[in-house]
């Protein structure tokens, strides 16, 4: 037995936590290629005088291995930025993204508790100039763990990003964290809810803390649907975000995205 026999957690995180899929079935053949595509809106203004909405459509695509998967998110953005009735938009593309997950790399099935590892690069190659991405590199590596009932998962996330910094916009590296819950409906839909915090990267800033909803449809044997929104407290939160996605149910990752 491994953890994608489980009942994985389907999150759609097309902003930055999370584009997960969560299927009905275990695949029988490796390596499995999957694919997904939406669009996710956020909207805030993080502390400043500026109303920001940003507006991305990712295409994301991974090879499925039984223990490793592996996935690369190209997101495409626009942000529009409304200061004392003035507004002004950008659109490029964004930050490219890759990672690893490795799965069970500890287990105790008798108890139902899994931990998987993921460890993720974004490459700089939105342009800052336009204000879509700092331009740097970043490197990030998590621990997910997993606790097993019958229809019901708890899951518990810890990492750490290590920020591209330089002397024009100098960034911290910080630690983030996730704990929530998912359901798995009869028809091998998913619902759930994740509480996430991201210390923030820059002096004086508050941290991020985000309260999130989603869930995963579906759509006959190989596609989902999947939806979420979320809500932030803090002044470096956006006020609110939702998105929604059609993806391959080919591949299980948990609710780890390789953009968060």
């Amino acid at each position: 037995m491994n953890s994608r026999t489980m009942a994985r957690p389907g999150l759609l995180a097309l902003s930055g936590l999370v584009a997960a899929y969560a299927g009905a079935a275990e695949p029988a053949d490796f390596p499995i290629i999957g694919i997904s595509t939406g669009v996710n809106m956020t909207s805030g203004s993080y502390g400043g005088s500026a109303d920001i909405e940003d507006t991305e459509v990712p295409l994301a695509i991974s090879v499925d291995h039984e223990r490793w998967a592996v996935t690369v998110r190209v997101p495409y953005l626009s942000v529009q930025t409304t200061d004392q009735g003035l507004a002004t938009t950008e659109s490029g593309i964004g930050d490219v993204t890759a990672g690893l997950t490795v799965f069970d790399v500890a287990s105790d099935w008798q108890r139902g508790l899994a931990l998987d590892v993921t460890g993720s690069v974004k490459f700089g190659t939105a342009d800052p100039d336009k204000g879509l991405g700092t331009g740097e590199t970043d490197v990030s590596v998590y621990l997910d763990g997993y606790k097993f009932f019958d229809r019901l998962t708890l899951l518990a996330s810890i990492g750490h990003r290590w920020r591209g910094s330089t002397p024009d916009a100098p960034l911290n590296d910080v630690v983030l964290a996730t704990v929530g819950a998912t359901y798995r409906a009869s028809n091998d839909g998913f619902i759930g809810t994740t509480y996430d915090y991201r210390e923030s990267a820059i002096d004086g800033s508050s941290d991020i803390r985000e309260l999130r909803v989603f869930a995963s449809l579906p759509l006959g044997d190989n596609w989902a649907l999947e939806c979420h929104a979320f809500t932030g407290f803090t002044d470096s939160s956006a006020d609110w975000g939702g998105g929604i996605a059609v993806a391959t149910q080919l591949r299980r990752f948990g609710f780890r995205s390789v953009g968060d």
